[in-house]
């Protein structure tokens, strides 16, 4: 049962036409993005994996709001349509470059 919804996960990224809406990070060395996939699904991607489509994870509007802004000071940001591929380098120029 795992194993099919982890291959529905995988499919709904893929079949996202590459393309994703950053909706929020969090600060520091190690930024995780907050992602909107075309699909109007949440899903979070990971310093830590190289935003590796294949390991994120699920969220929701409402942990968006109340874990990740409200508790762990993610920063909200206007919405930034990225190629999914090209996460690691949105990352590099637009929020390390920064720090």
């Amino acid at each position: 049962m795992r194993s099919e919804i982890a291959i529905d996960c995988l499919c709904m990224v893929k079949e996202s036409h590459n393309e994703a809406k950053i909706l929020a990070y969090s600060p520091g060395r190690y930024p995780i993005l907050v992602v909107e996939l075309s699909s109007g699904e949440l899903r979070t991607f990971y310093y830590e994996t190289g935003y590796d489509s294949e390991r994120t994870k699920s969220v929701t509007e409402s942990w968006l709001r109340e874990n990740a802004i409200g508790r762990h000071s993610f920063i909200e940001i206007t919405p930034r349509e990225v190629s999914i591929l090209e996460l690691r380098d949105y990352v590099r120029r637009e929020l390390l470059e920064e720090a």
